[in-house]
């Protein structure tokens, strides 16, 4: 297997170029036939590979020469071929191979680039099942999340602007330099307010934050403007990255150009949509001190083993684990919610009453949906000139009895 994984390792090759063109050879009676070019991510054969190493009959590895499968009549023989000519022939079931690759090398486009009605830019990914994320360069806020079934997973208001300057109620906004009210500036800084531009050459990351996905880099950099009421520089690079299994990852990095030290405060305000607020439960946030907001910033303790909803709540959660879920009964679905370097996590539904009040919310709405945010409030991150600070989100959706 080493030397397998030495051979995918120099395939890789740039970040974007992660979609593979093989040769595809259904096989029938150990011959090969019916060649033809095809599209194959190549972490994506590794991730289903290894879900089968417990399967009994299935021989995993990778052969220049012979049977690898019980049941070649089932499978079809693929073929990658190096830059200087080298190949390495291997064997697939059909029902691996369905979940690799994909038939038409020409219609398939993993990053798309468009324009909304208002002229305002948003990417597209899309991975090879047919998963899906949609941003807006307004904001660098993601607008859509959906399943390879194309079922919806964030809310959207139906009451929604998508006009700029005004941020899009629903998806995930991001609360930049400031959260909530708590400091000088506009309701959770303007970060989510302003163009981002794509980022041709951010500076690296680590491989496991963009093998087998899909990804766009974004930026966002203090403007003159900005810096009149914020008088602090910074470059603000994002990564929304969409892999194979559906799961969307966010990646902040913040980095203090300016001479002096500054402090912020940041949150993935995510409105995650559900079936019905009175059906879902949130765990992971038991025994856990929170700030309610409804209550002048009140610390308060959890008492229950997980959170139900029956009225409004907007609390910040202090010191959390880094994982949360929540359950939707109704739907039979649970989120799963990873982060790293957000300490707190906000949790938000605005109920009947308030929901009447804002004007680009449906009096009805707060019964599907729900915030649920990574974030770093109660001690704002303090950088020094030259530091840079990154935070992680990961969402994941996975289905229940």
């Amino acid at each position: 297997m080493q030397k397998a994984d030495d051979f995918f390792a120099k395939e890789q090759q740039k970040r974007r170029n992660w979609v593979k063109p093989v040769s595809k050879h259904v096989l029938d009676n150990n011959e090969k036939d019916s060649k033809k070019k095809i599209l194959a991510v190549v972490d994506a054969v590794g991730a289903v590979l290894a879900s089968y190493l417990d399967k009994p009959r299935v021989y995993i590895g990778c052969m220049k020469s012979g049977e690898v499968f019980s049941q070649p009549q089932l499978g079809f023989w693929y073929t990658f071929t190096g830059k200087l000519g080298k190949s390495v022939d291997f064997q697939l079931p059909k029902v691996i191979a369905d979940q690799v690759f994909v038939a038409d090398r020409d219609s398939y486009k993993a990053v798309e680039l468009a324009k909304d009605k208002h002229g305002v830019g948003q990417v597209l990914l899309r991975n090879l099942c047919g998963a899906s994320v949609r941003i807006s360069l307004h904001g660098g806020q993601v607008l859509s999340w959906k399943t390879d079934h194309g079922e919806e997973l964030l809310f959207i208001s139906s009451k929604a602007t998508f006009k700029p300057p005004t941020a899009v109620r629903g998806g995930i906004p991001i609360c930049f330099p400031q959260f909530g009210n708590r400091g000088n500036l506009e309701q959770h800084g303007y970060a989510r307010n302003r163009m981002w531009i794509v980022d041709d050459n951010p500076p690296p990351l680590h491989p496991n934050d963009f093998n087998g996905k899909i990804y766009i880099d974004l930026l966002l950099k203090s403007t003159d403007d900005d810096l009149k009421i914020w008088p602090h520089g910074f470059e603000f690079r994002l990564r929304v990255a969409l892999a194979f299994d559906g799961s969307l990852t966010l990646i902040s990095r913040i980095r203090n150009i300016n001479c002096k030290p500054f402090s912020f405060s940041i949150a993935y305000h995510t409105y995650f949509s559900v079936s019905d607020i009175s059906e879902v439960r949130v765990e992971g946030l038991e025994t856990l001190d929170y700030l309610d907001n409804l209550c002048n910033r009140e610390r308060f303790t959890e008492q229950g083993d997980a959170l139900t909803f029956e009225s409004e709540v907007d609390r910040v959660y202090l010191s959390s684990s880094d994982v949360a879920a929540i359950f939707d009964h109704e739907k039979k679905r649970t989120f799963l919610i990873k982060k790293e370097g957000l300490p707190d996590v906000v949790v938000w539904n605005p109920w009947e009453k308030k929901s009447k009040a804002i004007a680009d919310f449906g009096d009805e709405e707060y019964k599907h949906m729900l915030c649920v945010d990574g974030a770093a409030i109660e001690k704002p991150i303090t950088l020094k000139p030259g530091e840079e600070w990154t935070g992680r989100l990961e969402l994941s959706v996975t289905p229940t009895s």
